[in-house]
């Protein structure tokens, strides 16, 4: 008898999560790579996340950070073998979700401008071009792409 396949569950990041979050980063090209006590202090100062999850299991996870009416998605990440399967399009839901329910009416992130596979993502899901921060990035130097969505 085949059991159908576990489902993914959308949960809060708890500080018990920073272990396994920054090995998670690690295997995430493109994501912010973030020390264990970073996502540890998840929680304080207007930071929230999300993880994605299966049998108990982080596939991914989304990290943002609300001030006023105003959302920074701050980083997010999925383990490349989840990758295609609407893991990261449900953590930006639930981000966005979350911000709706906050009042937040505008969300912002930077991409780095040669990720085009991201920024193809985040047009996907709403996302506008805003302007750009030259050298943004380091390791390479390299400028961002900002990008919103308004909420209301």
């Amino acid at each position: 008898m085949a059991f159908p396949p576990a489902e993914i569950v959308i949960r809060q990041i708890g500080s018990d999560d920073a272990v396994a979050l920054a090995a998670l980063a690690m295997r995430c090209e493109g994501a912010a790579q973030w020390g264990e006590s970073a996502y540890r202090d998840i929680s304080t100062n207007g930071i929230t996340g999300w993880a994605a999850t299966r049998e108990n299991v982080i596939l991914g996870f989304i990290v943002a950070r609300s001030v006023a009416d105003e959302m920074e998605i701050l980083n997010l990440g999925v383990d490349p073998h989840a990758r295609r399967h609407g893991n990261g399009a449900r953590l930006v839901a639930k981000a966005l979700e979350a911000g709706r329910s906050a009042d937040v009416h505008r969300v912002y992130l930077e991409v780095r401008e040669s990720n085009s596979g991201a920024q193809a993502f985040y047009a996907s899901m709403g996302f506008v071009n805003q302007g750009r921060r030259r050298n943004y990035y380091s390791q390479p130097v390299e400028d961002s792409l900002v990008l919103s969505i308004r909420l209301d």
